[in-house]
């Protein structure tokens, strides 16, 4: 058994989620899900499942320490901070608005990895109904992570509430991934290179912000199934590139327009789940890769998407890299410009093979991600996210429509425009 008190350097992902909030504090929020519980829930057995699926999991347990050689971590045994209140009096309205504030606020409060664990829970009852937030801190779970956490704990509670016992194995797999990480150090350097390489004399936001502010988002929500999403499978499969490069692609052209630029940089998170015995790590693996793509006039839209195939590629074998060092070369370069650096262009794609179905035994419904929901967005952001099932591809697009002047409805025409160019239909390129 691994020492849980050991401490271990941080991955490269979570250095570089570390220097960014410590020049943007105001993006520490934690990463929410919102839930309505099943009517015949079981408190005691939930409990039982969410610490046991913490205590297997050491990220889910991390503790951020200061060194004299910098933040380390480790995963010593800690609790989830759990928390439940009931709502009642007034009018049926008013107690539902003051539930949808309780849960809305656990999100809005920044978790402190030195004295907290990265996990939070509210319960909320009202009405008969029970409200669940889970909180995870970034520097614990990415979207994957949080994506099998839902599933593991769901699982445990099936097994709880039907007699079985939960097995409390600490699962050793991020471990040996920290251990790879560290053995990879020495490919730093070269990789910095090559970043500054890429986005030297990169294009900078001419608005000046002392901090990112938080506005009103718009947003787009569309789901491709059947025949419009074999059409785009069969365009992928001609030319020999994946649905994650046609996301970033079409991205990348919207970009372009809303923008009036033919130099776009955008953000895009990989997941360094390579290995079989990857796949199934709960904590935060990502890295962000600031890519940089060009517009070439009149260029045909199968080779735009070939281009974009081959500099993700190519970006993600560089993706092991000092975000610090990378950091200051650009703050530098935003100073001999007189510019801002505003990189909140992000795509995030994802590939669910086992989407959780609701209603199940423990949750009614997820809430957090209905279409049309009312949530603020840092300013200048415009960020696309995908998830790629067995049969549907769900694309949303959140943006600040100040800085980006785009209706819904003119967003809606543009994604149908980019769907039929991608699945050929007399459409030799972007323009």
């Amino acid at each position: 058994m691994i020492a849980v008190e050991e401490h271990y350097g941080l991955t490269c992902g979570q250095r570089w989620l570390l220097k960014l909030l410590e020049t943007a504090p105001e993006l520490a929020r934690p990463v929410q899900r919102i839930y309505r519980l099943s009517k015949d829930f079981d408190s005691s057995a939930f409990l039982e499942a969410l610490q046991g699926t913490v205590a297997s999991h050491p990220a889910l347990r991390l503790q951020l320490v200061q060194t004299n050689n910098g933040w380390m971590q480790c995963f010593p045994d800690q609790e989830v901070n759990v928390s439940g209140e009931e709502v009642r009096g007034r009018t049926p309205e008013m107690r539902a608005a003051y539930a949808a504030m309780l849960i809305a606020e656990e999100a809005k409060t920044t978790l402190d990895l030195r004295v907290e664990p990265p996990v939070k829970v509210k319960i909320v009852k009202v009405d008969g109904d029970y409200l669940l937030s889970l909180c995870v801190d970034h520097l614990a779970a990415d979207e994957i992570a949080f994506d099998l956490f839902e599933q593991e704990l769901l699982l445990s509670y099936q097994q709880l509430v039907s007699g079985s016992s939960v097995s409390k194995t600490v699962s050793e797999s991020f471990y040996t991934y920290l251990s790879k990480e560290i053995a990879q150090q020495d490919t730093e350097p070269a990789n910095l290179l090559y970043w500054q390489q890429q986005l030297k004399d990169v294009p900078l936001n001419k608005d000046s912000h002392d901090e990112i502010s938080w506005v009103p988002a718009s947003v787009f929500n569309y789901q491709l199934t059947g025949a419009s999403l074999q059409s785009l499978l069969n365009f992928c499969q001609k030319h020999k590139c994946s649905l994650f490069n046609v996301v970033i692609a079409f991205q990348v052209l919207l970009l372009a327009e809303v923008s009036g630029s033919d130099d776009v940089v955008l953000n895009i998170p990989v997941s360094n789940r390579a290995r079989a015995n990857e796949r199934s790590i709960i904590a935060n693996l990502s890295m962000l890769l600031h890519v940089r793509f060009s517009i070439k006039t009149n260029e045909p839209l199968h080779q735009f998407v070939l281009r974009v195939r081959d500099q993700v590629l190519t970006a993600m074998a560089h993706r092991q890299y000092n975000y610090s060092s990378l950091s200051r070369f650009m703050t530098a370069e935003a100073e001999r410009k007189g510019f801002n650096i505003e990189w909140l262009q992000g795509c995030n794609f994802v590939v669910d093979n086992g989407p959780l179905t609701f209603p199940n035994i423990l949750f009614e419904e997820r809430m957090d991600n209905i279409p049309g929901r009312f949530y603020d967005v840092p300013r200048s952001s415009f960020t696309v996210a995908a998830r790629q099932t067995k049969s549907a591809l769900n694309i949303g697009i959140e943006w600040d429509s100040i800085v980006w002047p785009v209706s819904t409805e003119e967003m809606e025409a543009k994604f149908l425009l980019a769907v039929q160019k991608f699945s050929g239909m007399d459409v030799e390129s972007y323009y």
